[in-house]
């Protein structure tokens, strides 16, 4: 067997494996009675605010494309990301979605290393917001409820992600094979992110409000069923699910993040049902979200061009 479908099938057991475990271990009656009981105005609420933060990160993704001379209009940029995130749901993954934008972006004629590029930066300044809000977030009363290694790993971490962010481009010019790598695929312009300061401080800016919108998604869901946790305890439970559902391990990380909502809502009194019915309902706002992208696909023109014929592509694009 390849290695490729031998993985994807690893993928589907790990995210079959735990949902089984959790669906197993309570009443699907339960779960049914917390999902009735849920106060459906504050899901409303929720679903509302994660299409708006949606919206926002696709166009500080094209804020951050316009820096590497991608030009293209605010609705393009919104209807990639939305089938991006159809492909992230329902394809291969996270990579999947990641893929079809690279692809969507660059289309017949830009390079796709470059179109990569932006969307790395654009998932990378996500994490560096992610971890600041983690950390401080830390700092409160709730967040004793960690154990004491996160305590260390997550203040670590950030430090450790803002550093190598602001030394990268001089590490690089140490290494010549980095240089021969940056010539290779179109990008010696790298840099640019560090010349254009006050456009990375906004897209910078745009990733902190993004993901405080995204947490209080969370926190809406959380409101809807009752759940006795404080509202700052979102603000450090989200950045960890997202860290530890990017793992590659399951197919865009279903199952893992589910189980790690349910573990760690524990640390604050919530039931297993209520911890299981609390993330399927993410899982419900983020498929009927992702269906959005799907509708845009296929009764739109934003097809992905797989193959393209070198003789006919720019230099600048290969």
């Amino acid at each position: 067997m390849r290695k490729r479908p031998l993985k994807f099938l690893i993928k589907v057991g790990v995210s079959a494996g735990i949902l089984s475990y959790l669906l197993f271990s309570v009443s699907p009656a339960t779960i049914w009675e917390s999902f009735l009981k849920a106060d459906h105005l504050y899901i409303s609420f929720a679903l509302a605010l994660y299409l708006a933060g949606q919206a926002l990160s696709a166009y500080k993704w094209g804020v951050i494309a316009g820096m590497l001379n991608f030009r293209r209009s605010y609705k393009d940029f919104l209807a990639y990301y939305f089938i991006g995130m159809y492909f992230n749901l329902f394809m291969l993954g996270s990579i999947g979605g990641d893929i079809g934008r690279v692809y969507l972006l660059a289309g017949q004629e830009q390079s796709r290393m470059r179109a990569a590029y932006s969307i790395f930066a654009e998932r990378f300044t996500g994490g560096m917001a992610l971890s600041v809000i983690a950390s401080l977030a830390l700092l409160s009363p709730a967040g004793r409820s960690l154990p004491a290694p996160l305590h260390l790993i997550i203040p670590l971490g950030t430090v450790l992600l803002w550093l190598g962010a602001f030394l990268l481009p001089h590490l690089l010019r140490l290494l010549p094979w980095a240089g021969r790598i940056i010539e290779k695929f179109n990008l010696k312009d790298y840099d640019v992110f560090w010349r254009e300061v006050r456009k990375t401080a906004w897209a910078l800016a745009l990733s902190f409000i993004f993901h405080g919108m995204n947490i209080l998604v969370v926190a809406l869901v959380g409101l809807a069923l009752g759940l006795p946790v404080p509202l700052v305890a979102y603000f450090f439970i989200v950045p960890i699910v997202d860290v530890v559902s990017a793992i590659p391990v399951s197919v865009s990380g279903l199952g893992i993040r589910e189980g790690s909502y349910v573990f760690f809502l524990h640390m604050f009194g919530v039931g297993t049902a209520q911890g299981l019915t609390f993330s399927l309902l993410l899982l419900a706002i983020i498929m009927v979200s992702s269906l959005i992208g799907g509708g845009i696909y296929l009764w739109t023109d934003y097809p992905i061009r797989l193959r393209r014929r070198r003789a006919d592509l720019p230099s600048s694009a290969r």
